[in-house]
């Protein structure tokens, strides 16, 4: 039996040291109670290391031929972003894999901000709001009511996610009502979509989508 002269606990075990104080202990050590567990490395961990290794070998090329053949041009760093971006995306779907609505939500949050700002960098011509988005969003929510019917979810489970995605779908009426928009079609089909699916949220699942605002809001 190991003994803590600082801490005065007696420990069974073969540590070397206290788990209380870190300091040495005194006695005879004994056999391990439980037995010792390998840790595994998962597979989709490999996966990630082999991705970076590829990312990290294409940027290296890009940025060689860049600098060899590419005077005055350095396009290697639509490059470095457009990767970083996918990393990006990359790392909130792992961060909230535990949790497919709320991943699919935050998903949607970051692609509209890395929309926005690519349209930004690039001179913001307007494709981010007048093309990309209005298309992007109802896809998005169609995703979350196929995935929610394939993992046969509770309509607690899902209710509050895809009434974000809805609440997103309108959006494109702030550009469209500030006289922004040059191309109004997909904008109008995004908005519309939004509406009938919020609509059937409403008058169908308007109890359980109360109860759940003020579940999730502590109301």
């Amino acid at each position: 039996m190991l003994h803590c002269e600082k801490c005065s606990v007696s420990l069974s075990g073969s540590m070397r040291r206290c788990p209380l104080c870190q300091g040495p202990l005194t006695g005879q050590p004994e056999e391990d109670v439980y037995p010792v567990l390998s840790e595994e490395e998962k597979p989709h961990w490999l996966m990630v290391r082999l991705a970076g290794l590829l990312t990290v070998a294409a940027l290296a090329v890009c940025t060689a031929v860049n600098y060899c053949f590419s005077e005055g041009s350095w396009w290697v760093l639509f490059v470095a972003a457009g990767l970083t971006s996918a990393w990006l995306l990359t790392g909130v779907a792992l961060w909230k894999r535990s949790n497919p609505m709320k991943a699919l939500v935050w998903l949607l949050a970051a692609i509209l901000m890395l929309v926005l700002a690519w349209d930004w960098c690039v001179g913001f011509k307007g494709w981010s709001f007048n093309f990309v988005l209005p298309c992007f969003i109802p896809c998005m929510q169609f995703a979350v009511i196929i995935a929610a019917r394939a993992l046969r979810l509770r309509p607690a489970d899902y209710l509050l996610y895809l009434l974000i995605c809805v609440t997103a779908g309108l959006l494109p009426l702030i550009p469209f009502l500030c006289g922004a928009l040059w191309i109004i079609y997909p904008s109008v089909v995004c908005v519309g979509i939004s509406t009938i699916i919020l609509s059937i949220l409403i008058l169908f699942r308007g109890r359980a989508l109360k109860g759940e605002i003020i579940r999730r809001g502590h109301l």
